[in-house]
């Protein structure tokens, strides 16, 4: 072996050695970049998970409210008369129809959400003015003729006032707070109101529990 030759072969080693030490520090600097890279995106990253979260929450409220509304509304619809009980047990439905959302373990009552029903009669005269036949409500106040009657007209849109008919409308009301409310702050307020045609009769009577007075 030529001495040429003897001492190439370290110069060649060094230089293996050199490329590989050239790539463990270009590893190394890549990952402290991914590194802060990473630290930078995690704070937005975390912000659009949890946005995410609570409006996925709130328009689940939202339909289960809707749900509600059409649910009441539509078994008042489908009777002929009904009892103030039967009003009563319909209301109650209401709790479980928001179902996760209050009333269970680790969720607050559906009475300090601020769940509140109400179902109106409202009589079409032969002018289409509508007027309050009756109205039974939990956790907000029933409407009465003598208060209520101008609203009428403007709660029940115009096509709907069709001279000498009725509309049965359910009012739905839940107050919305989010789990975090880092996206969603404060306490936002939903509703959700629908109206029925009576499905038997031409009105639907509100009889008291002895079925004596009735008025429709």
């Amino acid at each position: 072996m030529t001495q040429g030759s003897q001492s190439s072969m370290p110069t060649r080693g060094n230089r293996i050695a050199r490329c590989i030490s050239g790539m463990v520090r270009r590893a190394r600097s890549e990952s402290g970049i991914a590194a802060v890279e990473f630290s930078l995106i995690l704070p937005v990253l975390v912000l659009l998970w949890i946005g995410g979260v609570e409006v996925t929450e709130a328009l689940s409220v939202d339909r289960r409210i809707n749900n509600l509304s059409s649910s009441i509304g539509d078994l008042v619809a489908r009777s002929k008369v009904v009892t103030y009980s039967d009003v009563t047990s319909i209301l109650a439905i209401g709790p479980k129809a928001m179902y996760p959302s209050c009333d269970i373990a680790g969720k607050p009552t559906c009475a300090s959400q601020g769940l509140a029903m109400r179902i109106t009669a409202v009589d079409m005269d032969a002018s289409g003015t509508g007027t309050v036949a009756w109205s039974r409500a939990s956790g907000v106040t029933a409407y009465t003729a003598a208060a209520d009657n101008s609203k009428m007209n403007t709660l029940v849109p115009s096509t709907l006032r069709v001279p000498n008919t009725q509309v049965i409308m359910s009012e739905v009301y839940y107050n919305y707070r989010p789990a975090v409310g880092y996206v969603i702050t404060g306490t936002k307020a939903l509703s959700d109101r629908m109206y029925f045609v009576p499905r038997l009769v031409t009105k639907v009577q509100l009889c008291d529990d002895s079925n004596l007075n009735c008025v429709s």
